[in-house]
């Protein structure tokens, strides 16, 4: 048996790479999410430009970090469902699909009450085909 105590940890943001930046953030700002801040750093192929995004607009929520590499060419479109998906609670699952759906994403699993768990639930992509599942209250 092992004696190692695992370091403390806080998961405090998300990397989302993607092939057009302003698109992304324009997608995700329709959704709700509010911009932080914007920069560009790094060196050689890692080079990028970076758009972070939280729910409140501060820096001190949860960020998820909007990156475009800017020396490698665009991440492969992602193939359902995946390896990674975003998660986001809503307070009207069925108002938020039409919204992606309006706003050029993609519907994968239209809203379902999920009894077991007591929610409403939907699974859309972006218009780069990132999967966000979309949670929220039982509708009717």
């Amino acid at each position: 048996m092992s004696t190692h105590t695992p370091a403390a940890i806080t998961m405090t943001n998300f990397k989302l790479v993607v092939g057009d930046l302003a698109a992304a953030e324009r997608f995700y700002t329709a959704m709700g999410m509010k911009p932080v801040s914007r920069n560009t750093g790094g060196d050689a192929e890692v080079r990028q430009t970076q758009c972070w995004m939280s729910e409140t607009g501060g820096g001190n929520a949860f960020t998820l970090i909007l990156t475009q590499f800017l020396a490698l060419p665009p991440p492969r479109k992602p193939v359902y469902p995946g390896e990674i998906w975003l998660v986001f609670t809503v307070p009207d699952v069925d108002a938020m699909v039409a919204l992606v759906a309006r706003e050029g994403g993609s519907i994968l699993r239209p809203g379902e009450n999920i009894l077991d768990h007591n929610v409403r639930a939907a699974v859309v992509a972006d218009p780069e085909g990132h999967p966000i599942e979309l949670v929220g209250p039982l509708r009717g």
